[in-house]
């Protein structure tokens, strides 16, 4: 395999004849069942945004909302999801907004118009207006006000970093990541929650272990990470929603992995291989997007019909409002080095870049 420190994974964007974009990531594949592997350069990090959802759903799960709550898995969906804003996703949590004896405003995620154009199109319509149900982290919110009900902690300050509920939280993420997550780590989500700033090997680790069974069975965390498992599986739609990435790759992934994706292009997929981990360096979606297919097909993780089924049914194109194929995508993946289990990063934590020493 080549040396790191020539080149990224490259997306270049064509219109006509001609080169318009170009997008770079950075991704690191962690197999259960060998070293890691990284495809790019160098590891600048990255705030975990909402791929840390399954992980937050974990805390308060141990914090005992599906017992106190009587969550079912679809209710646990939507905690962990980055829905779309439609029906589905504000019914879910209304109810349990009220199961806990909470109302819309106790959410501290703030207000954005669905997701979901289709459910933005009939808000507007019927002359309604736009609450914080809408917001794509609302089930997360959701499950942290009931954590809080469920435990006997303040629902004031819930998303301060200090809070109990957030220092439970980070101890997961803590656990997972194999990270110190101090203050030099920390920032603040677009929903107003804590995020924090670790390695994209980190990352990778956190989401390898979701399906590592001896590390989760020697953490007591087995069963909480079946029912997270099982929730994310059974109802892709709770999960995600109309034209969000998890849904729109579900077919291709169900029954072998799940995907979560975060802000400033971040995202994670994983199963019982092991996970993926990408950034984008300029944060934009469409660097993962027809990225990730033959990633996963490079590292065997997907077939050669499902790459074939995928790339006709989302096709690598640019198109014009019409619809009209107006320019192509190309996808340049480089070889991927291996990271040996005697490997440890350099952290400067002045800008958080990690440096891959061989």
């Amino acid at each position: 395999m080549s040396s790191p420190g020539n080149v990224n994974i490259r997306t270049i964007v064509s219109r006509g004849p001609c080169k318009e974009s170009l997008h770079e990531a950075v991704a690191i594949a962690a197999p259960l069942d060998g070293p890691a592997q990284m495809f790019g350069s160098v590891d600048f990090g990255t705030y975990l945004r909402s791929v840390a959802k399954p992980f937050q759903a974990l805390a308060m799960l141990r914090g005992g909302i599906g017992e106190a709550f009587s969550i079912a898995p679809r209710e646990l969906a939507v905690i962990c999801s980055s829905h779309a804003g439609e029906q589905i996703h504000r019914d879910l949590v209304r109810a349990l907004l009220e199961r806990g004896g909470l109302t819309v405003g106790h959410l501290g995620c703030g207000i954005h118009s669905p997701f979901s154009r289709s459910e933005q199109n009939k808000i507007v319509a019927s002359g309604g207006v736009f609450d914080a149900t809408c917001n794509n982290c609302s089930g997360k919110h959701t499950g942290m006000l009931l954590a809080c009900v469920a435990q006997g902690f303040p629902i004031e300050g819930y998303l301060e970093p200090d809070h109990p509920l957030q220092r439970s939280i980070r101890a997961i993420l803590e656990l997972f990541t194999g990270e110190i997550l101090d203050s030099s780590r920390l920032g603040v989500d677009g929903c107003g929650a804590p995020t924090y700033h670790v390695p994209v090997l980190a990352m990778a680790h956190a989401f390898r272990n979701l399906g590592d069974r001896d590390f989760l069975t020697r953490s007591g965390l087995l069963d909480r990470v079946d029912q997270i498992h099982d929730a994310i599986d059974s109802h892709p739609k709770a999960f995600s929603g109309e034209g969000r990435l998890p849904l729109r790759w579900s077919s291709y992934l169900r029954g072998k992995m799940r995907a979560k994706e975060g802000a400033e292009g971040v995202m994670a997929i994983w199963g019982a291989k092991g996970s993926l981990a990408i950034k984008t360096l300029d944060g934009n979606d469409r660097g993962l997007v027809h990225a990730i297919p033959p990633l996963l097909h490079g590292l065997n993780w997907i077939n050669d019909a499902t790459l074939e089924q995928w790339l006709q049914e989302q096709p690598p194109q640019v198109r014009n409002v019409a619809g009209r194929v107006v320019g192509d995508i190309v996808v340049e993946v480089p070889d991927s080095c291996r990271l040996n289990g005697t490997y440890r990063p350099s952290v400067n934590p002045g800008n958080g870049v990690v440096r891959y020493n061989f």
